[in-house]
């Protein structure tokens, strides 16, 4: 072997010595494991997962902490990106202040300062190509595991629609997406016989026919889920990595491609496209929902308060005709990130939002206009494609609202800004500030460590209630009611407030007084209940359930042995009465509150206001059938027989027309009525004795 090959040979081995390092960082196995993880329970949606997430991110500042320490600097992130994330968790601090239920929407800015926070941390740990390329290898490698998943899901399992490890199909639509981009970015850079990513060696044709077979795998779940969202992402992805590569005309001709074997050629995703209209008219109210969405900035232009969005639907609720309820749909989300967070944080966040996406954009063309490595090329592409999927995808639906996929672009986000830096030619370079002393670095580092062991006993606190929760409604569910009392105690010890904790001990209370008729435990729900309401004075169904423990003391106790004056029940249905009516302020279309709200009019002597309360539920919802034979029989009771017989008919013809339809619980609940029972009580000209 001659000295030149020997250089060649060392050269080769000097570089896959620096290409493959002898061990990975902890903060990689870390926010590799992150990666992982995040998905796993239903898509890091769950309490527990939640919290193991903040765990695992402040685990992550914890090791930051410690290079700081070490080094004697921090870095500070460019000022573009960071000024707009700054602004934007401004507003949520503000609303977090102003906010009626500041639990929820606490709870809410700790989830964006998390995101925040890995953003921060990702720019700052990632200082090599191949840190970037690990990371992508990781969200590509469980994209590859949830579409396989989901297709064993969808052929071994049967399932119409899969949904991976994620709790929506849409969800896994979307992460798919994520792994599709980086993919794809991939392979329309590859060159046979050429070096590829990652370099190591040359491209053969197994280098292009496992990327197309992926990307098959990929497509085939994302048809399979019938998601238009997930549709939308991977369009999205590709227009953009097929317009870098090449070029306007590349990204027409694909485009025509795409609406032809969508819309031309038979497939599941076409065919639900085709079905939606007909058999679900909920699934094309996303319109309406904007538009009430619009109303709710317009009445609120400062926000009604971050996490709160479900509080304040039913006030603007829509009908959704052709439903057997009408106002049956409640929309935790208006399934658009851009008018969720309009609507929470106030009109003002949207531009601040599309501000920070203009400097992620900018720094990505910046990236991508610098003299780079094939496969480092690939890398960018496929990560802006990535991140421009996912902010395709908020636009049509609240995806952001899955951890799984908010990380996914964070992650997406923080590698291109790292890859911006390690280039070495970023018009705003990193800047460091360093500590002047030891003793300034023991303060730093301390008081860091100490504010995220306190943070994170916070998290755990916060999951250990949960758990006493779930526990508890186990209990609940076996009528265990003093264990069901004790785990929900335990839960509101752990997270006072929580306004469910508080819900859920009334429960328990509420129903040992309906076994055991104790008014001392209808009392002690009622003083939970308030508790709730003055944590959460936004939820109807609080005043609701409020309404109904006041209503069942003054009929219950008023049959029992234990004394009670007329006067106290007279205070009890009064103070029920009020209950019931700012549940109808909070939530206007629901006729149940409404048809109880008659029933204490009616035992109050104001039999009009009974009738005009529950001909309103009816108005509102037609086939409310319980409203309809209460009308019925109160015509019947004032000798109006034709009106009762109206009634009558709509109740047999809604009933008739409704019976083979798949009826939800509350709908189900819209249709009862005793239609037999009243046709007696017709037949004889005069209501039941």
């Amino acid at each position: 072997m001659d000295s030149k090959e020997s250089s060649t040979v060392a050269a080769s081995s000097h570089e896959l010595r620096e290409r493959i390092p002898s061990f990975l960082p902890a903060w990689l196995l870390l926010v590799s494991g992150l990666l992982i993880f995040s998905p796993l329970l239903e898509g890091g949606t769950t309490h527990i997962a939640v919290m193991i997430i903040r765990l695992m991110v402040l685990a992550l500042f914890g090791l930051h902490l410690v290079d700081t320490w070490r080094s004697g600097t921090i870095v500070l992130p460019p000022a573009g990106l960071s000024g707009a994330v700054l602004v934007f968790l401004g507003l949520a601090v503000l609303s977090a202040t102003r906010s009626l239920y500041v639990h929820q929407s606490v709870q809410w800015l700790a989830v964006l300062c998390t995101y925040a926070v890995l953003l921060y941390l990702l720019v700052s740990f990632t200082v090599e190509w191949d840190h970037i390329a690990t990371l992508a290898a990781v969200l590509a490698g469980t994209g590859i595991f949830e579409a396989s998943w989901a297709l064993w899901q969808g052929w071994g399992g049967g399932a119409a629609r899969p949904v991976g490890t994620f709790f929506n199909p849409n969800f896994l639509a979307g992460y798919i997406a994520l792994a599709w981009a980086i993919v794809f970015g991939y392979l329309c850079h590859v060159r046979i016989g050429r070096r590829g990513w990652p370099g190591m060696r040359r491209c053969s044709l197994a280098d292009v026919v496992l990327p197309i077979l992926l990307l098959g795998l990929f497509l085939l779940v994302i048809v399979r889920t019938g998601s238009r969202g997930g549709l939308l992402s991977i369009a999205v992805s590709s227009a953009v990595i097929v317009s870098l590569r090449f070029g306007r005309r590349g990204a027409g001709v694909f485009a025509m491609t795409l609406v032809f074997l969508v819309l031309l050629i038979p497939n599941p995703l076409r065919e639900r496209l085709w079905a939606e209209h007909a058999v679900n008219p909920v699934g094309y109210a996303r319109w309406e929902m904007w538009q009430q969405s619009i109303r709710q900035m317009t009445d609120h232009p400062w926000g009604v308060g971050l996490g709160l969005y479900q509080y304040f639907y039913p006030r603007y609720a829509f009908p959704v005709e052709g439903q057997i309820a009408r106002y049956g749909m409640a929309a935790q989300t208006p399934h658009s990130e851009y008018v969720q967070m309009g609507v929470e944080l106030g009109i003002a966040s949207v531009p601040v939002f599309c501000w920070g996406i203009a400097q992620a954009v900018r720094e990505s063309a910046a990236l991508l206009n610098q003299r780079l490595r094939r496969w480092q090329r690939n890398l960018a592409i496929g990560l802006s494609a990535a991140a421009a999927a996912m902010l395709a995808h908020a636009v049509v639906d609240s995806n952001l609202h899955e951890p799984a996929l908010a990380i996914g672009l964070t992650l997406c986000v923080g590698l291109i800004l790292a890859a911006r830096r390690i280039s070495g030619r970023s018009s705003e370079p990193a800047r460091a500030a360093g500590f002047g002393s030891r003793r300034s670095r023991l303060m730093w580092t301390g008081g860091g460590l100490c504010v995220a062991v306190g943070l994170a006993l916070v998290a755990v606190k916060v999951g250990v209630a949960w758990l006493a929760y779930d526990m508890g409604s186990e209990a609940l569910a076996q009528r265990d009611y003093d264990r069901a009392a004790a785990e929900y105690r335990h839960a509101i010890a752990l997270d006072p407030g929580k306004a469910l904790y508080h819900s859920v001990m009334a429960a328990a209370q509420f129903q040992s007084f309906e076994g055991t008729g104790d008014t001392a435990m209808a009392l002690a729900a009622v003083s939970e209940l308030e508790e709730a309401l003055a944590l959460n004075p936004l939820d109807g169904r609080l005043c609701g359930l409020l309404g109904h423990v006041y209503a069942r003391l003054a009929s219950r106790v008023s049959l029992s042995s234990e004394s009670a004056t007329d006067e106290q029940r007279g205070t009890w249905r009064r103070t029920a009465l009020a209950a019931y009516e700012r549940a109808i302020r909070l939530e206007p279309f629901n006729p149940f509150y409404r048809l109880e709200a008659a029933q204490l009019y009616l035992a109050l002597g104001d039999a009009g206001r009974a009738e005009t309360a529950v001909q309103e539920a009816v108005g509102h919802e037609p086939n409310f059938l319980s409203g309809r034979e209460w009308l019925a029989r109160r015509y019947l009771q004032t000798a109006r027989l034709d009106a009762a017989r109206r009634e009558y008919g709509e109740i047999v013809e809604r009933q008739q027309r409704y019976a083979g339809w798949n009826k939800t619980a509350y709908e189900a609940r819209m249709l009862r009525a005793d239609a037999a029972g009243l046709a007696a009580v017709l037949e004889a000209g005069r209501p039941k004795s």
